[in-house]
């Protein structure tokens, strides 16, 4: 029997995970990249002696990536180390005075020192975040046991005797907020525990309480820093394809997926194909799901229509900001927040009413907190990322407004000069992720994780249209991150192998991995 052939469409950490899990099934396996990368928005910026990651740098549930090189054959630690954030961030409220100790909150890794800082704001609340925690640990188990490392093939393999007997314990019908404020009344302590659902694609007041499981990873798996950035992450784990006979065929641009009897039959593309076309017997995207749908297939060949796609709730979509500075700020950690300007008005305007706001919320990653190779000696390299609604009109004018605003809050919340010591700027929103990864609505993250874009409603990583065609990423499950875009990959790989009559990649119902 021949080998079969396999093409994944992008080198996301979806298609890197793909292409490693089918090449160790014994598949041939071509990656085909757009740009000149791999690691997708893991895209890499350096000037002047200074290095950004332009886009992912949160590297939480660090057993997770170790068990994704050990499935593999490898050991995590061949290729990159790890270096625990402390603190895991700080976070600037208010309009007072610059730097005054309760007005800026530093987060510790360690858990009883994150216990003592919350005692401090709010009677009680030291002991109250430890059962908490315990609670989003049991909720991260079951998740991680029984939902995130699985394939939907039909509705059963969500409503069953484990969702609902475990539908309690999840707190599906509880929102986010309702949960967190349930215990805790101090507004700085609430919106500590509510900022990863910014990510998620809805607001803490109608994001479900199982997503409270992301405290746990927060404060308990920690925040985690790895050597070389992401960019290192996406590299280690192309060197794990290549090991396992993946080729990779970057600057190539898929254009369309052209169907015969139910199936992909060819695959056009221009740059690097030696026939402007390729056939595969198994297609893997890990491009953004609409962006296949709506661009790359035939309107018969479409599991949705653009309709479907116009009422999904979307994560957002950011504007960042790339700042070199010629000094060190002591003010900032490694990560760093401002939540001095009102939450549910930025709530409001990414997810609800879109549109451009006078006071955002925004997130400082400073990777020169940690590693002195990002900056030239003595300097800064910080990357600035407001979120924002997806589709808005992108404008250089805009862009501008909305620096000299961030630059005016950094230094009124920290009392440091700034704007005078900016040696290197480079801006990215919405029209880039458009132009660089034909990202829908110029969305950063995908599509959004609400309850009814979870699990068995979050769209399906086969084809309804084409049996040969699989999906990984952002968009279909488990979910959003580079954790989850990780896992879909594999999910992917093991649905193939499934499907053709194979063993199992993975096997479902995987214990989570605690560090």
């Amino acid at each position: 029997m021949s080998v079969q052939h396999a093409v994944v469409i992008g080198a996301g950490f979806g298609g890197l995970s793909a292409a490693a899990h089918l090449a160790k099934a014994g598949y041939r396996v071509t990656v085909l990249e757009r740009n000149e990368w791999v690691g997708g928005r893991a895209q890499v910026l350096e000037t002047d002696g200074f290095r950004f990651d332009m886009g992912p740098s949160w590297y939480w549930m660090p057993g997770e990536h170790d068990r994704w090189f050990a499935d593999l054959g490898f050991d995590r630690r061949d290729f990159y180390g790890l270096t625990r954030v402390d603190p895991s961030y700080r976070v600037y409220y208010g309009d007072t005075e610059p730097r005054e100790r309760e007005n800026v909150v530093d987060v510790p890794a360690d858990l009883d020192a994150a216990a003592s800082v919350f005692e401090r704001y709010e009677a009680g609340a030291g002991a109250k975040l430890k059962r908490y925690l315990a609670d989003a640990e049991h909720k991260y188990t079951l998740a991680m046991t029984h939902f995130i490392y699985k394939n939907y093939r039909s509705l059963f393999d969500f409503v069953n005797m484990t969702s609902v007997s475990n539908a309690g314990a999840l707190d599906i019908h509880r929102s986010y907020a309702g949960l967190v404020h349930r215990n805790f009344s101090h507004p700085y302590l609430r919106k500590i525990l509510e900022f990863p659902v910014v990510f998620l694609g809805s607001s803490a007041k109608t994001t479900p309480a199982v997503y409270t499981l992301m405290n746990y990873v927060d404060f308990v798996l920690g925040t985690w820093y790895p050597d070389g950035g992401f960019s290192g992450v996406a590299q280690a784990m192309r060197s794990v394809c290549e090991r396992l006979g993946v080729e990779f065929r970057l600057g190539t641009e898929v254009t369309a997926l052209r169907s015969s009897g139910g199936r992909v039959s060819r695959i056009e593309c221009r740059n690097d194909c030696d026939t402007d076309e390729i056939t595969a017997d198994v297609v893997v995207a890990n491009a953004d799901y609409p962006h296949v749908e709506l661009e790359l297939l035939d309107d018969r060949d479409r599991s949705f229509t653009a309709k479907r796609w116009n009422r999904k709730a979307l994560s957002p979509a950011v504007l960042n900001f790339y700042v070199g500075f010629d000094k060190r700020i002591p003010e900032l950690t490694h990560h760093t927040f401002f939540f001095d300007a009102d939450w549910d008005t930025h709530f409001d305007a990414v997810y609800k009413n879109p549109r451009w706001i006078e006071d955002p919320l925004f997130y400082l990653h400073v990777p020169s907190m940690s590693d002195p190779a990002v900056a030239p000696a003595g300097q800064e390299a910080v990357y600035i990322l407001v979120p924002v609604a997806p589709g808005l009109e992108d404008t250089p004018e805009r862009r501008e407004r909305y620096f000299d605003m961030v630059m005016d809050r950094m230094e009124a919340r920290t009392g440091a000069a700034l704007r005078d010591h900016v040696v290197f700027r480079r801006s990215y929103s919405i029209n880039d992720f458009r132009s660089d990864y034909n990202a829908y609505r110029g969305t950063a993250f995908g599509l959004g994780q609400t309850l009814l874009q979870t699990a068995w409603f979050r769209p399906a990583n086969r084809s309804k249209k084409l049996n040969n065609l699989y999906y990984c990423g952002h968009y279909t499950v488990p979910g959003t991150g580079t954790t989850m875009s990780t896992i879909s990959g594999i999910m992917a790989a093991q649905r193939i192998v499934e499907d053709q009559g194979g063993s199992a990649t993975i096997t479902e119902g995987r214990a989570p991995v605690s560090a």
